[in-house]
């Protein structure tokens, strides 16, 4: 009967790659780990780690000395180089910028151009001046004197015929509109309006300022009758043409205003 001999159980080391039994390796202690499980080194090589570890590290830039060479017949004894960085021998020759080059003229000069020459010191980088005939262009009009507020007889009307008016109402907006010339001549003439410039008049009161203006002036008394009054009315009427202007609107009574309605002044004083 033939005896079964079994061998000791071992684990091949990851660094002498010997086979040595289990108990030359640490066990493994992790959670996964099972009870047959060991590290990879085994003692020895563990032992020769440990050591090289402890070692003081070896600093790169000390080389060690060189032996000396048998000098030969033709002269003296000659010292080994040391070792060519191979980064400085395989790394090429960097290239070397270009030269500043001078910058171009950034525009040709042209014959007869003056520009930076010794003829124009007062105007030295900038462009002589032309004339309107060189450029082909013409010259802004030049305004005239500003006309005189109560000159009518200067105003121009536009392509239309008309002028403009501007004033503002009794909250103070403003507001514009167009009017022909022969309104815009009265309006001037009877001092309700103001020549602004030679196409624009400005009107001088709101419609409640200029109900204040006319009772004030008038203080409060009747053009026909010499009473009371507190209304306005028109010695012109507007259905002949007259218009609300200070030199056309007197105070009067309520009386006398619904009597004369559209009346001229001297039908209603002759009554």
């Amino acid at each position: 009967m033939t005896e079964i001999t079994t061998l000791p159980p071992s684990k091949k080391c990851a660094y002498c790659h010997q086979l040595k039994p289990l108990a030359e390796f640490r066990r493994r202690t992790g959670k996964r780990a099972k009870g047959v499980s060991r590290r990879g080194a085994c003692r020895e090589c563990r032992k020769l780690r440990e050591a090289e570890a402890s070692l003081p590290p070896v600093r790169a830039s000390v080389a060690p000395a060189l032996p000396e060479r048998q000098a030969g017949p033709a002269g003296p004894l000659k010292r080994d180089k040391g070792p060519v960085s191979i980064s400085k021998a395989a790394a090429p020759e960097k290239a070397k910028p270009p030269m500043a080059q001078p910058r171009p003229a950034s525009r040709p000069e042209r014959a007869g151009d003056t520009r930076g020459s010794a003829g124009t010191a007062g105007h030295k980088g900038k462009a002589r001046p032309r004339h309107a005939a060189e450029t082909g262009r013409s010259l802004p009009q030049q305004r005239g004197p500003k006309p005189d507020p109560q000159d009518a007889s200067a105003l121009i009307p536009s392509a239309k015929g008309m002028i403009l008016m501007r004033g503002h109402s009794d909250k103070g907006r403003r507001w514009h509109q167009e009017i022909d010339l022969e309104l815009a001549v009265t309006l001037v003439k009877e001092h309700a309006a103001i020549v602004v410039n030679r196409r624009t008049i400005r009107r001088l009161y709101s419609n409640k300022d200029f109900r204040a203006y006319i009772l004030t002036r008038d203080n409060y008394t009747c053009y026909f009758c010499g009473q009371y009054g507190d209304t306005i009315d028109h010695l012109l009427p507007r259905a002949k043409g007259g218009h609300t202007t200070p030199d056309n609107c007197v105070c009067a009574c309520n009386l006398c205003n619904q009597t004369k309605a559209d009346q001229l002044v001297e039908q209603f004083m002759s009554r």
